[in-house]
Parts: structure tokens; sequence; C-alpha cells
């Protein structure tokens, strides 16, 4: 009742309220795998783990108006089944919020949320990471594990979606249920911009210089750009990104679109 009452207070009048649901999913890609289908090159991805940092969600008009905001950051592993809820905001003014914006980054005060165990989120925080993959990447008889582990903090904004409009619109006593989903295959893209990118494996499968059987970040460190073929791994111009390292880091910043197919103006900070 507090909070509901602090939000009359701040919009002069209580013309209604409901409730955002604040959730998140890994859809089928991050729960069961990329199959072959989906890569250009026949390759396929298996994850294992798919750590997440998801950080300060907040509602918003255009005109200047703030709305509730998430409480605290969350972890969560999205190969664990979902949608898992993160958060039930409440007493939230009914309207049109067309201001969404959310971020995925570090936090020293995350909590777990979901089936996540709590060394993951110790670990998380412990290493300030705000990605943590691993799995197995496959093409045809061989196969390459992959542990990879970014502390880059992405901020999603203007948020909007074809099927639910920008932002949210929340309606007097009703539940709206407010999803940031992961996209896994974001990983694989060869491209950092081009609506045509092809999802790929093979450099990645190349990138183990040691036959080792696993892909590390150090490995992926020492592949030029310029030394993968010709119209792959194009950069729209990132000046800094010239490794297989930077490339996916860059990737990194995009996993995060709005409600499943919705899109965010992302941003480094």
């Amino acid at each position: 009742m507090k909070k509901l009452w602090l939000w009359c207070v701040v919009f002069s009048a209580c013309g209604g309220v409901g409730q955002v649901s604040l959730t998140t999913w890994g859809e089928d890609f991050i729960e069961q795998g990329i199959p072959a289908a989906v890569f250009d090159d026949g390759a396929s991805v298996k994850y294992s783990k798919f750590l997440v940092v998801l950080k300060d969600f907040a509602l918003a008009t255009k005109t200047g108006t703030t709305g509730p905001t998430q409480s605290t950051p969350f972890v969560v592993d999205v190969t664990k089944p979902g949608p898992i809820e993160l958060e039930l905001l409440e007493g939230v003014p009914a309207q049109k919020w067309d201001a969404v914006s959310y971020g995925i980054g570090p936090a020293s005060t995350a909590i777990g949320a979901g089936d996540v165990s709590a060394a993951d989120v110790e670990a998380m925080k412990a290493g300030h990471h705000s990605v943590w993959v691993e799995g197995t990447l496959s093409k045809g008889a061989v196969s390459k594990t992959f542990a990879w582990k970014l502390s880059i903090d992405t901020h999603f904004a203007d948020c909007t979606n074809p099927d639910f409009g920008e932002g949210v619109t929340v309606a007097t006593g009703g539940t709206e249920v407010v999803q940031l989903t992961i996209h896994g295959d974001h990983f694989w893209y060869d491209d950092l911009q081009s609506p045509d990118a092809k999802v790929r494996g093979q450099a990645l499968v190349d990138a183990d210089a040691d036959g080792d059987g696993a892909i590390t970040q150090a490995e992926l460190r020492a592949v030029q750009l310029t030394a993968l073929p010709l119209g792959q791994y194009g950069t729209a111009g990132a000046s800094k990104v010239k490794t297989l390292e930077d490339f996916e880091t860059a990737l990194g910043r995009t996993i995060g679109p709005f409600r499943g197919e919705g899109e965010c103006e992302s941003t480094a900070r």
C-alpha cells in the first residue's frame, strides 16, 4: 500500500494501477541448443551454461515521466527452463510507458533468480562478469568446448516490439508480462550489423590453435579478422574490433532483444 500511495502522490491522482511481471527467457536455442539447420556451414551448438546479469530495468515516457524500476540486479542461467520471473513491480500507474530501458552488466549487488546456483552468482560478482557462456560447438565429427566470460556493460534503451509496440502498456488491474529475451544465436553471427548476417561456426572451430579441443578467449584473441574469408565477419566500421575475441565481445552487446523479437538501442557503458 505504501508503494501504491507514493506513486499516487507522484502522479497527483490514481487513475488506476496494474502490475508488471519482469521475466527473462533464453528460448529453445539456449535451453535446447542451436541445430545445424540454423548454421550456414552446418555447425551446431549446445550450451551448458549461459549466465547473464540483468539490471536497471526502468519504465518511463518520452515526455520525461519516470516510473517504477527494477529493485536489484539479477543473475540468471537461461539454460534452465523458462521463462524465469525476476520481479513483480506492483502499483504501476496504468498508462503507456513508451521509453523502456534495461542493462546487461556487472553488478556487485546482484542476487540469483530462477534455478541458478549460489556458486555461479558469487563467481559472476567476484569476476565482475556480465555474461558467461559455456558449451560445445560441433562441426561434422569435430567438437570443441568453449567457456567465455565477458565483463561488458550494455545499456538497452527505447525498446520496442513489432507485436506490442513501443515500450509497455499497463492496464488498470492487469498484469503485463515483460520478457527480457536472451538470444543465444547472436554469438555466432558473421556480421555486427547486416540484416543478412549468417550464423557460422567454422572460424571458431579453427581457432583452437593447439588442438586441445577447447576454444579459449586467448585463442580467439590471436585470430585477426583480416585472416578470415572475405565477406565474413564484417565490423560495420568498428575500428576497435580487430580480432575474433573483439568480434565475440561486440556480439555480446547484441544478445538482449525485447519481448521476443523486439529491439532496443544498445550502447556501451
